[in-house]
């Protein structure tokens, strides 16, 4: 398996200093993390001593580093792998990927997505016997009104979470489809 090569993302003594002008177009840049913290780590899973020395994995090609990626998160869970291309950090990661027991807790996966639905629903339900509360007393009682709005503009937040989400997704796959057909083109 490829398992790429190491750079530090910042190098004083190095000409590009920064690493987004060693990898060429076609190449990807692999970000190892603690999954819940999002914490720079090294390919062993540990922390860095010092910030200074963080590093990152390039690989020639979007199949090696996933694959690598891949691997690592089976042997290490708590990972979190981001796979970057030329463009670096400016745009959200090509790929995340993570242990398949924490796949759920993703902001992006289905599951999320069901329970961010179901809340807005659950909410917008809410609001419609609050209503009929308050009319039902003459409208004399604005609490359960007051409530019921909010009710209302939490379940389009969590509806407008949802297309965002989902939104984001689609922008990152159309980002991978236009990285791997320039892979395809480099060939």
């Amino acid at each position: 398996m490829d398992c790429g090569t190491e750079i530090r993302l910042f190098d004083p003594r190095r000409n590009p200093r920064d690493w987004t002008g060693l990898i060429g177009p076609t190449e990807c840049a692999v970000f190892l993390k603690d999954r819940t913290t999002s914490d720079p780590r090294a390919t062993d899973g540990q922390p860095f001593p010092k910030p200074v020395e963080t590093t990152c994995i390039v690989f020639d090609q979007f199949e090696g580093a996933r694959r690598f990626c891949k691997a690592k998160v089976q042997a290490l869970p708590q990972l979190r792998c981001e796979i970057y291309d030329a463009q670096g950090l400016a745009h959200p990661p090509l790929l995340v990927i993570v242990h398949a027991d924490h796949q759920q807790k993703e902001d992006s996966s289905s599951f999320s997505s069901r329970i961010r639905k179901l809340i807005a629903v659950g909410l917008f339900l809410i609001s419609g016997p609050l209503i009929w509360m308050d009319i039902s007393r003459g409208s004399i009682l604005m609490l359960p009104t007051f409530l019921s709005l909010n009710c209302i503009l939490g379940g389009l937040r969590f509806l407008y979470w949802d297309f965002a989400v989902k939104y984001r997704e689609q922008e990152r796959r159309n980002r991978l489809d236009a990285h791997r057909k320039m892979e395809q083109g480099a060939a």
